[in-house]
């Protein structure tokens, strides 16, 4: 019998019939994105189980920071998707820009200047001999589904070789990345990393990490148990129960309060 997955809504699949859909961008963010965790939402319900619900019917607000993410991986990754996209000379506040967002959809155009951007990070990151041994025999953008924690929760993987996941991720500040209070702990990267190998059954997941500045290139891999790992798994227990205890239950948000002492 195939494996089933229950979803959010009560929905349930057959996993080896929703994995090829979840290649469309449109039903992995759109149906799958009210119906399954990810760690975007788990970030969210770390913020506040009201910031989570809000996004479910409001979206996620569009930031310079994720545009020029989602360019650089188009670029890293699959340079070939490019011609899906419209670029426009100009700036965003140009007609021209207006206009083709209008028509095609925001996500859909984007702005030479940024493009050339993301083509500097590629760059970089072809012309260090490590990266690119690193992404040599890969497949790109593969999508998981499972049961974790006791809900559904979905993935996608930057890169997928053997039983290691590579993850791209950019940069203001490559020395702060790593460490106790690097960029990696304080943007949740440890709990993207702890659930990914829970969903692929990996054994090693490794940041490929590019300074958006200097275009230093920073390798950094992390293995099951270790400290960076542990850590993901609490935040990961925390949002769990959040969704539990304030999404899944009858419960008011508006009566959600913080407690402290100054």
């Amino acid at each position: 019998m195939s494996k089933q997955i229950k979803l959010l809504n009560g929905d349930i699949h057959n996993v080896s019939e929703i994995i090829p859909k979840m290649y469309d961008d449109s039903f992995y963010y759109g149906y799958l994105g009210k119906h399954a965790l990810s760690s975007s939402a788990c970030k969210k319900l770390i913020e506040s189980p009201k910031s989570y619900s809000a996004s479910l019917t409001e979206g996620s607000p569009d930031s310079q920071a994720l545009r020029d993410g989602r360019l650089t991986h188009l670029c890293v990754l699959e340079p070939h998707r490019l011609e899906e996209f419209t670029f426009i000379e100009g700036t965003k506040a140009s007609k021209n820009f207006k206009l083709a967002a209008e028509e095609l959809g925001k996500d859909l155009v984007y702005t030479n200047l940024e493009l050339n951007k993301a083509r500097k990070i590629a760059k970089a990151v072809m012309a260090n001999t490590e990266a690119s041994e690193l992404l040599q025999g890969c497949e790109f953008e593969i999508p998981v589904i499972g049961d974790f924690m006791g809900l559904p929760f979905r993935g996608k993987a930057d890169a997928k070789k053997g039983r290691t996941i590579i993850d791209l991720k950019t940069t203001a500040n490559i020395q702060d990345f790593a460490g106790k209070y690097g960029s990696a702990k304080k943007y949740s990267y440890d709990l993207q990393a702890a659930l990914y190998l829970d969903l692929f059954d990996a054994d090693n997941f490794i940041f490929l990490v590019v300074d958006k500045r200097t275009l230093d290139i920073g390798i950094y891999p992390v293995k099951i148990n270790d400290g960076f790992i542990n850590a993901g798994m609490q935040k990961l227990q925390v949002a769990t129960d959040a969704y539990k205890n304030y999404i899944m239950s009858d419960y008011d948000l508006d009566q959600y309060t913080f407690y402290g002492e100054l």
